[in-house]
Order: C-alpha cells, then sequence, then structure tokens
C-alpha cells in the first residue's frame, strides 16, 4: 500500500501500479505541511508500506522538510519517496536528503523515465546512493542516457539460461540478466521453464513480487511460468531451464537466439560443458561461472578465454552487480542510437 501527499496537478502520478501492478494507493491532495502531517496525522496511517510526497504539495522550507523527515524516520518504518519536478530548483533539498539516508527521490521528466524510477523506488533495493548523486555529476546522468539511447534488433529475443549441474547459480543468473535488462529499458520477462516451482517460493519470500492475473510482478519484469497466460509483446524472454539435458538442448536449438550456460569452474564440469556445446552446433553460446574463488580465475582464463565470471550476487534483483557481463551477452542485440 502507498500513501501519496500530492498537489493537483499532479495527483495522477502513481495510478499505473495501481492499474499495472495491484498496488493500493491513498491519495490525499491539497496543500500540506508535512512536519504536521508525520508527527499529528501519520499515526493512524502508519500500515502503509511507502509514503510519497510531491513537494509541490508542501508549505514547509526545507530546514521543515528535514525535521519532518528526521521525524518520519524515528516514528515509522515505511519508505519514504520524494518526487521533485524541477531538479535544479530542488538541487540543495536533494543533498540535504541524501544526508539524512533519503536516495528514493524522484526527477525524471520523461514519462517513461520516470515510470521507471517510481518501479526502482518501490523494488526490494529501491534507489541507491550512487544512483540519485549521478545525477549532479557533470557528465550527466549514464543510466538514462543508457535507456533513452536503447534500441533492439528485434522483439522477443528469447535466451535460455541452463546449468550443467545442480546449484550453479542458474536461477539467479536468469533473474538477474532480466532486472539488468530491465534496468537498461528493455521489456523483458523471465519464464521458469523448469519443474524445480522456485517461483512461487520467491514471490511468498519476497514482499516486493506481487501477483496479478496469474503473473508475478516486481521492478518492471514479469515472471511466467510455462502455463501462464500472458499476451504483452518483450524485447527479451529469458528462460530458466534448470539443469541442461537433451530435452533442453533440443529446445534451445530450435527456438533460442543464444544459450548461456551456468557453471562454477570445477574440474569435473568441462567435458560436460564441451558436449553441451558440440550438440548446441553453431548456436551463440556464452560460458558463466559463478562462485569462482580470485586465484582460480587466471587458471581457467588460460584454459579457455571465453568464460565469463558473474560476481557474488545475494541480491537476484541487482541490476547493476553484473552490469559488464550481461552488456558482452546482450551486445549483438543492441542498437545503440548516437546522442544528437
Amino acid at each position: 500500500m502507498l500513501l501519496y501527499l500530492t498537489s493537483n496537478e499532479n495527483v495522477n502520478l502513481f495510478d499505473f501500479l495501481e492499474n499495472e501492478h495491484g498496488i493500493i494507493i491513498k491519495k490525499l491532495s491539497g496543500h500540506f505541511s508535512m512536519k504536521q502531517f508525520v508527527i499529528q496525522d501519520m499515526r493512524s496511517l502508519e500500515h502503509y508500506r511507502y509514503m510519497a510526497v510531491d513537494v509541490n504539495a508542501l508549505k514547509d522550507v526545507d530546514t521543515e522538510i528535514i525535521e519532518a523527515v528526521n521525524a518520519f524516520k524515528k516514528l515509522h518504518s515505511s519508505r519514504l519517496i520524494f518526487y521533485m519536478e524541477d531538479i535544479k530548483k530542488y538541487e540543495q533539498l536533494i543533498h540535504e536528503l541524501i544526508n539524512t539516508g533519503i536516495y528514493n527521490i524522484l526527477t525524471a521528466s520523461d514519462v517513461t523515465l520516470l515510470k521507471m524510477e517510481i518501479l526502482k523506488a518501490i523494488s526490494n533495493l529501491g534507489i541507491s546512493k550512487r544512483e540519485i548523486q549521478s545525477k549532479f555529476m557533470k557528465d550527466e546522468i549514464k543510466t538514462n542516457y543508457i535507456k533513452a539511447n536503447r534500441s533492439f534488433i528485434k522483439k522477443e529475443i528469447k535466451i535460455a539460461v541452463t546449468g550443467v549441474q545442480n546449484r550453479v547459480g542458474t536461477t539467479t543468473m536468469a533473474i538477474n540478466l532480466a532486472n539488468f535488462l530491465w534496468y537498461i529499458g528493455a521489456r523483458v520477462c523471465y519464464v521458469e521453464a523448469n519443474e524445480h516451482h522456485h517461483l512461487i517460493k520467491l514471490s511468498e519470500y519476497y514482499q516486493g513480487m506481487r501477483e496479478k492475473d496469474g503473473v508475478i510482478f516486481n521492478n518492471g519484469v514479469k515472471y511466467l511460468n510455462l502455463h501462464s497466460v500472458c499476451h504483452d509483446e518483450f524485447d527479451f524472454i529469458i528462460y530458466d531451464m534448470g539443469v541442461v539435458n537433451n530435452k533442453i538442448i533440443a529446445a534451445i536449438r530450435k527456438s533460442c537466439d543464444v544459450a548461456i550456460i551456468c557453471a562454477t569452474g570445477k574440474p569435473y564440469e568441462s567435458n560436460d560443458i564441451q558436449s553441451i556445446e558440440s550438440l548446441l552446433d553453431e548456436k551463440l553460446i556464452y560460458k558463466v561461472f559463478s562462485l569462482v574463488a580470485e586465484f582460480d580465475k587466471s587458471r581457467i582464463k588460460k584454459q579457455d578465454r571465453s568464460i565469463y565470471f558473474s560476481n557474488y550476487t545475494p541480491d537476484y534483483f541487482d541490476s547493476e552487480v553484473n552490469d559488464e557481463l550481461w552488456e558482452a551477452i546482450i551486445k549483438p542485440f543492441v542498437n545503440r542510437t548516437e546522442e544528437a
């Protein structure tokens, strides 16, 4: 549930969350003293998970807003989200909010980018300190540049993620790739194409994962199983195929554009990897090793320079932790337009 203090001009800003993601939104529109609201009125509304504030709706000066934020943090566990249309006008306030530990600050003027910021703000991790600080860098916002200037060579690029054995990071890599693709602006879905039934367990564990009409949402990624009905168009479809076998190899050869083989760099995996590569013929293949000790990486690279290593990925949804890896893997499918 999301509580939204809004000016009359921006009252519909979060509506898509209710329409597309099933999040209940309570709006209070008008002109408010945030400090007074937090101290006197918020106690009856503390069951809300998020509190979003349109700064245009506030009559407080900057110092009073910061006092209200500090009081809020002492009294409530809800996540604070601020919306500011004019980043230059509110630059000093933004810096002060960052100093108090508030990073979920929405500033995008483009509608698509703003929706992405909102989804990021309500995700498990939220907007990071680095992301909000980057908006004041002289070389512009790298993230928004990437999102705004990406296009893909076709729709529904199918990527199969499969493991040489159990517990080699296949599901982690598949979900992490999907979240990276969403982060750079792609429309993406993750498909649980195996019989492990991890997806339902994940949705029960992670509060950010929400179900609507048989489809699970988190951030901007849709999570499906092989029986889900979804008629949306996607740029990428990520298939989590579990442990590789002949049936999976046949499916990859028939239907997928690229295969990612997950392993851990153990000596007994090498024969399996070679067999899989030979069976996939000329299919575009990437080998991703997880949980490899630093001192082993150089040895493995000497044996096979085409191997990639994932970073330690305790959070499935961290879209930046393996960004260089995923950039390399999707490069054949990406067109980038130059800045005007």
